[in-house]
Formats: structure tokens, sequence, C-alpha cells
């Protein structure tokens, strides 16, 4: 991934921002290794900590607002400090709401320590690739009974995030990793935060929106967000796995509503077979456009999906071999992208 170039000790631009590998951190009980990936929140790299374990190294490093002189982390000069430090403290705040979840397919966070000037997160490193990667490049075969396990489980997740009164609010198909056994796992929470049951926030900071996956909220400034956001970015994420594309962004098909034009965007139902009953019809109607006309809870949504039909179903999948998923190394997944 791009970034902008960083500016070295004497302001000149360095072609490169992330920590060469074979650094220490925190008095020894991390080593650096490779570098894995980056975006607007931060770098994450493959590490090993003191006992020898690979880890996911999460860096709070935000190439808009940081610039590295050797290792050590510090505003750029032509940045206001004040963003750094905000950025900062939503990186501890992800930690926070990752150490108060305990599920099976959320990643898990091991410690939170500073360092050269900034913040870090090690985290569990999950061997796999991301579901972009395998849609796209086909990877592993996805067959109506994986989809329907992997949607069970994901919906779990979500459901278990939502009763702790969090919002992850960047879900989609990169931020879900498969491990080599077929585990679905939901990483990045860079963009969660905390909501009051029964009461509609208002997203602002650091919200990612991502066209195809973030609702028609997302879209407008200081726009209502509450755990029918996750729904329906979870299920863009399950409509891209079943139908092999992307669905139309939120913010046009709240224009075409807007404009009395039928909904551009095709609905699942009736187009795919192997599927169980009303499985396709719950994935249609977590992406409604009006959060009102969404699933009222994950929790409702799992139950939808549990069924003694649908039980059944998932007992007859073949699960995932982990030969199925060949991992490479330039695109290995990490637990946490940036």
């Amino acid at each position: 991934m791009a970034f902008d170039k960083a500016l070295d000790c004497d302001g000149v631009a360095s072609a490169s921002v992330e920590l060469p590998a074979g650094i220490s951190l925190f008095h020894g009980q991390y080593r650096v290794g490779a570098f894995l990936n980056g975006g607007g929140f931060g770098l994450t790299y493959l590490a090993q900590d003191g006992l020898g374990r690979d880890v996911v190294l999460k860096e709070c490093f935000v190439p808009a607002f940081s610039h590295r002189c050797q290792t050590r982390v510090s505003p750029r000069p032509d940045s206001n400090p004040d963003h750094l430090q905000k950025v900062m403290r939503s990186f501890h705040n992800e930690a926070r709401m990752l150490a108060r979840l305990s599920h099976p397919n959320i990643v898990h966070v091991h410690q939170v320590f500073e360092d050269n000037g900034t913040a870090y997160m090690a985290l569990e490193y999950i061997k796999g690739h991301d579901l972009l990667e395998i849609v796209d490049e086909g990877h592993v075969l996805l067959t109506p009974g994986r989809i329907v396990a992997m949607a069970r489980k994901l919906v779990s997740a979500v459901a278990h995030v939502h009763d702790r009164q969090l919002l992850h609010c960047d879900i989609s198909p990169d931020n879900v990793c498969i491990r080599s056994d077929g585990e679905p796992v939901l990483i990045d929470f860079g963009s969660a935060r905390s909501f009051a049951p029964g009461m509609a926030g208002h997203h602002g900071g650091f919200t990612m929106v991502k066209d195809g996956y973030s609702p028609p909220e997302l879209y407008a400034s200081e726009g209502p967000c509450g755990p029918q956001t996750d729904i329906y970015a979870l299920g863009a994420t399950l409509y891209h796995a079943i139908s092999g594309s992307a669905p139309v962004d939120g913010q046009s098909r709240q224009s075409f509503g807007a404009e009395a034009r039928p909904d551009p965007l095709r609905p699942l139902a009736g187009r795919f077979p192997g599927y169980p009953p009303g499985f396709l019809e719950s994935v249609d109607k977590a992406m409604a456009v009006h959060p009102a006309e969404r699933h009222a809870s994950a929790q409702g949504w799992l139950r939808l999906l549990t069924p003694p039909d649908v039980r059944q179903h998932d007992r007859n999948v073949t699960p995932f071999r982990p030969e199925s998923v060949q991992s490479t190394p330039a695109r290995q997944q990490v637990a946490q992208t940036a």
C-alpha cells in the first residue's frame, strides 16, 4: 500500500515510513519482523514476542499527521500536533474496546504499550486470507453451505460486540479474515465506538466510509450511527461473498430513492440456488436503505439463521481444509489491519 513519504530528521522526504526489521520494542519484549500492511490509522508488522511466538504489532502512525526520525514518531511539521494526540487517544480506545470482547470469531488483543513516541498493540496473528482476497482471487470455493456457516459465526460475533454496547463501524470483506481452518475472524476495530442502547448516536471522528459496504447514513455528516449500521455492513459483506461482486454503494441507493427511482441494488433472493429458505432474504433485509427496515438487532438476525433446517445444513458442510488456503508472504493476512 502506498503512503505519503515520511520526513526525516532534517525535514527532507524519505522513502519509507515503516520500522526496519529487527528493531526491538518495549524493553526487548517484541522484535519486529516483516512489514505487513498499512492504512489511514496505522502500520502493522509481523513480530515475535519474548517467547518466540508470532504476533501482529499495530503501530499508531498516521501519514497525514506523523513522521519518523529514525524509529521515533512525532507530529509532522506541517500538521496540528493535536491531531496526532487525537489519533493516539483513538488508538488506546480501540485497544480498550477489544479488551472487552471475548469471542472465537473476533481478533484478540494481547497487550498495549508505548514506545518510540507512539503506541502499539500486540494482537493475535491470524494465518490465512481476508474474505476479499478469497472472493476475488478464488483461494477457496465458497459454497452456499460454507457461506451460511460463516454468516452465522459473523452475525454471532457482531451480536457479541453490540451486547457490550459497542459498534464496529467498519465491517467489510477486507476486515474479515478466514483462518486456514475455515474460521472467520472479525478484525480492525479502529473505527469502533460505544453507543447507548435505544438511542441513535452520530458518527464523527475517524469513521471509515467504504463504497459498497457503508450504509447510506454514514455518508451524511453527523448521520445516525447504531447497531443497524453494522448490520448493513455485514449484510453487504455477505452479499459480496454470495454474488461475487461488491454491492451498489449506499449513497447511490439513497439518491435513487430520493428521486423515486427503483433501487439499483439487485436483491439476492431468487437468484442463487442452494441456500436454506429465508437465508438470502435475511441478507437482503440487512441491507435495507432505511435503518428501521433492517433487522432490529444482530441477535434477532442470528435467531433467523438458526432454525433446525439451517443447523442440519451446517452439519453437512465440509469444513475448509488448511491446505485449501495457500498463504502468500506478500499477501499474508494480518490479525488487525490498519
